[in-house]
């Protein structure tokens, strides 16, 4: 009788430490699968962005991004060659060109392997956004913990502090509000905002909240914000003929002065023909002159061949693009006007453009194209740096 009693109370032991088991290995499966099913976030300049197309991480926590949510974000002339596989993109002063499954790109003209290659995914051509970060100037992070990539525009100022008390991030300023995120000493914190005896803070994990000042450490300016000044341009168009014989003028100094000869010429087999004559009298009689009139030379770029045989490929634009490059670098003039005589394929026309200003903005040099009757000016005038009419 006693063994049977000793045998139930091991029987009923044995049970009961089988579901105490049980009921911590239900809770461990469920907290795995809690973190492994969080919804994907997108935090972008500090903002929650929803994407159009899903937004793929591998297990090398590479980041691809659609071709359809890149051209919404980041690069509305995104172009795709459907014949050669071929996507060329730009943003600032970089531009980029892929093909499809190749392991290898050209970022900035320059050939870079990448970690990821473009790919079709579920029917839709993905971008590995990871290589790409350099071309869209971004930061790029994915937390695992709280499943969220965190981009920041590089153009945009960055402040950081380190914690140095233990402390809570919260939703609100104030004592009783929600806590959001416990913080260690050592912790470093993208700094927001200051705001009475509270900081806005970022955290690594991509949370947004509050901070109280006596928690953090002096603050650390990481990168300054990066401004484009960009004065009103004054065209001098009946200065622009290096022949003349001009009096001295007065010129409104707030603004770019400038005169617009034609000096370039686009020509047969991609070349660029230079048509200066910088190293006649006329030239330096003209240069002295409008140095002292304080006009500046913003030579134009006009076209002895047609744009569909020159400009039709992306080599065909880059050859002349960046022939034209090296001349005005050459010559130390401030940029270019684009004046075609006639445009006989516009898609080409507009690529050129698109193409050429990261690469002449990466140079310090300035874009402008006077418009024709043709020429579509919305196509154009976010892109350039001016646009002058005829």
């Amino acid at each position: 009788m006693k063994n049977k009693k000793i045998k139930k109370l091991k029987i009923r032991r044995c049970a009961i430490v089988l579901i105490f088991i049980i009921l911590i290995l239900i809770l461990i499966i469920s907290k795995i699968n809690k973190n492994n099913y969080k919804k994907l976030t997108i935090l972008f300049n500090n903002e929650f962005i929803e994407f159009s197309k899903d937004v793929i991480v591998n297990d090398n926590q590479n980041i691809l991004f659609s071709k359809d949510d890149v051209q919404k974000i980041f690069d509305d002339t995104i172009y795709y060659n459907e014949v050669d596989k071929e996507l060329i993109t730009t943003y600032n002063e970089h531009i980029a060109v892929l093909k499809l499954d190749d392991e290898n790109a050209q970022i900035d003209d320059e050939n870079i392997k990448l970690k990821n290659k473009m790919q079709v995914i579920n029917n839709q051509i993905y971008l590995p956004i990871t290589d790409l970060q350099v071309v869209y100037d971004i930061d790029l992070e994915y937390s695992k913990n709280s499943n969220r990539i965190i981009m920041d525009s590089t153009t945009n100022k960055k402040i950081e502090a380190s914690v140095i008390k233990k402390t809570k991030v919260k939703s609100k300023k104030g004592l009783f509000s929600k806590k959001i995120e416990k913080l260690i000493i050592g912790d470093k914190v993208t700094v927001l905002e200051q705001i009475g005896k509270y900081k806005k803070v970022r955290t690594s994990l991509g949370n947004i909240g509050y901070v109280k000042n006596n928690k953090l450490d002096e603050e650390i300016v990481i990168r300054e914000e990066k401004k484009y000044d960009k004065q009103n341009l004054e065209v001098y168009r009946n200065y622009s003929n290096i022949s003349g014989i001009y009096d001295n003028i007065q010129v409104d100094e707030e603004k770019l002065n400038v005169v617009i000869p034609t000096f370039f010429f686009l020509e047969k087999d991609n070349q660029v023909l230079d048509k200066t004559m910088n190293n006649t009298a006329t030239y330096s009689v003209y240069k002295t002159w409008t140095d002292n009139n304080k006009l500046t030379i913003l030579p134009t770029f006009s076209n002895n061949e047609s744009v569909s045989k020159s400009l039709l490929s992306y080599s065909q634009r880059s050859a002349v693009i960046n022939s034209l490059k090296n001349q005005l670098l050459n010559y130390n003039y401030i940029g270019i006007n684009i004046d075609f005589s006639t445009v006989d394929d516009f898609n080409s026309f507009y690529r050129f453009i698109i193409e050429l200003v990261p690469r002449f903005r990466k140079s310090k040099l300035k874009v402008a194209v006077t418009l024709n009757d043709n020429i579509d000016r919305s196509r154009i005038e976010k892109i350039v740096d001016y646009i002058i009419e005829k």
